[in-house]
């Protein structure tokens, strides 16, 4: 009777081990006005996202549009508003092809900011830092850091010839700081509906060819609501767009 008791434990020890849950996938969102989003949501576009959290800047939370509520450098309401941006459907496009991941985002996009001004030096908004102390202490709340989104140019887009040095620069910083010299990062085209931004987006695609582990996303048949900014249903393939080319870099 006694042995028989001791196989009875170890059979339902045995039964109760699970697999270990795999890390939170979390992702950041930084750039401008395009990341930030500034499409008008529609009903049912605040929805909470399945799966997905997003950081408050003090703990997760169930994440739900618009994702850039929590930018410490946010432009305020009602001139500039929080709208669509590309997260929701590159969350759900990560997720798709990763069913059953937790996604975690967080997102610190500023509208109107030049890549300059993402420079770790630059301290009149400190947008670098405060990205990467946002980062830090989501990760320490539970997660891996799987890759960044950066969609930004508009402001840059007169000097194009520029970029390619500053967006290399950008990107190492970024790796470095979180030890992770082939993080996945991936960039975009801004709109093609203008004629100036012609050079810009030229140039961004040639990127991947000189920094490692880089994609680009094309902008090609999205369009606008305004000079600057795509409209609700360009956000939402830009976002899907952004998933495609980060999935390719796995």
């Amino acid at each position: 009777m006694k042995y028989l008791l001791i196989l009875f434990v170890v059979a339902f020890n045995t039964s109760c081990v699970t697999a270990k849950e795999e890390p939170m996938h979390i992702f950041l969102l930084i750039g401008q006005s395009n990341m930030a989003g500034r499409a008008k949501l529609e009903a049912g576009d605040d929805k909470i996202i399945e799966n997905c959290m997003l950081w408050n800047g003090e703990s997760w939370e169930a994440a739900k549009a618009p994702l850039n509520r929590y930018s410490k450098f946010k432009k305020s309401p009602p001139k500039f508003i929080q709208g669509v941006s590309p997260g929701v459907e590159f969350v759900k496009g990560y997720m798709k092809a990763n069913p059953g991941v937790k996604v975690g985002i967080i997102s610190g996009a500023r509208g109107g900011s030049k890549i300059e001004e993402w420079h770790p030096t630059f301290d009149k908004w400190t947008l670098y830092k405060e990205a990467v102390k946002q980062t830090h202490a989501a990760l320490a709340a539970g997660g891996e850091l799987k890759g960044i989104l950066w969609h930004q140019g508009e402001s840059n887009s007169k000097v194009a010839d520029e970029y390619p040095a500053k967006l290399k620069a950008h990107i190492e910083s970024l790796r470095k700081e979180f030890g992770k010299p082939k993080l996945a990062f991936v960039f975009g085209q801004i709109g093609q509906w203008r004629d100036d931004y012609k050079p810009f987006n030229e140039m961004i695609v040639q990127q991947t060819k000189l920094i490692p582990n880089t994609s680009c996303v094309t902008t090609e048949g999205l369009s606008s609501f305004d000079p600057y900014h795509f409209d609700r249903k360009s956000q939402l393939e830009l976002g899907r767009r952004y998933a495609a080319e980060m999935l390719k870099l796995f």
